[in-house]
């Protein structure tokens, strides 16, 4: 995570334009820098070959893809994220994967601050 006072960037990585851009509203307003939202893998892994992020969240499904790739990224380089989904279940073919914290979309910005506090943020207030 940032060191105090320095912004904390988070990736988010989301197909659907307004639920992208409710969540980009909402974390900017929790003080968070957002990186995209990136509506496909492949966005996703452009922005963090240009950038660093402290954290993400990940929409499981997108389109005819999954966020799997990415997901496997974070892993790799210990960055903490949660999946969203509209969906009961993860559609992630890893079983490592298929433990991560799941959140179900439409998620408030109350709920999105506790998550973020749970799982993204070292139980430190986002």
């Amino acid at each position: 995570m940032s060191p105090e006072g320095e912004e904390k960037r988070i990736l988010v990585v989301e197909d659907a334009f307004l639920i992208g851009m409710d969540l980009k509203i909402s974390l900017e307003q929790l003080g968070w820098v957002v990186l995209g939202p990136a509506p496909s893998a492949s966005r996703a892994m452009s922005i963090l070959e240009r950038e660093a992020c402290d954290a993400a969240i990940l929409d499981v499904n997108l389109g005819r893809e999954t966020s799997e790739s990415v997901a496997d990224y974070l892993t790799n380089h210990h960055v903490p994220y949660f999946f969203l989904t509209g969906y009961d279940s993860l559609n992630i073919k890893d079983p490592a994967l298929q433990q991560m914290p799941l959140y179900r979309k439409p998620m408030n910005r109350e709920g999105l601050a506790d998550a973020i506090k749970k799982h993204l943020d070292n139980g430190k207030a986002a």
